[in-house]
């Protein structure tokens, strides 16, 4: 469960959903030796107001969700992006 934005610098508690967004993270799992239905593991991720002002989430495979700076339009992202969902 959600309980404060995903910035380590900040502190903000999850009070309300009406201020900030959600990030919704899905795991894909890799190969799969034996046949069994498919195991998704699935993560949601809040920032708060301010810190999403300038601050998104990226999906890393070797460091796992990271939060970074926004980049500019004409910047590639670093990684694959976390969804946003929006409000």
């Amino acid at each position: 469960m959600i309980s404060k934005c995903a910035n380590p610098m900040c502190s903000t508690p999850l009070i309300y959903l009406r201020e900030g967004k959600i990030f919704f993270v899905e795991d894909k799992p890799g190969p799969v030796l034996v046949k069994s239905k498919p195991s998704h593991c699935a993560e949601h991720f809040w920032l708060c107001g301010p810190c999403s002002v300038s601050l998104t989430l990226t999906v890393d495979g070797i460091r796992g969700v990271q939060v970074v700076p926004k980049t500019s339009p004409r910047q590639p992202p670093r990684a694959r992006r976390a969804y946003a969902a929006s409000a």
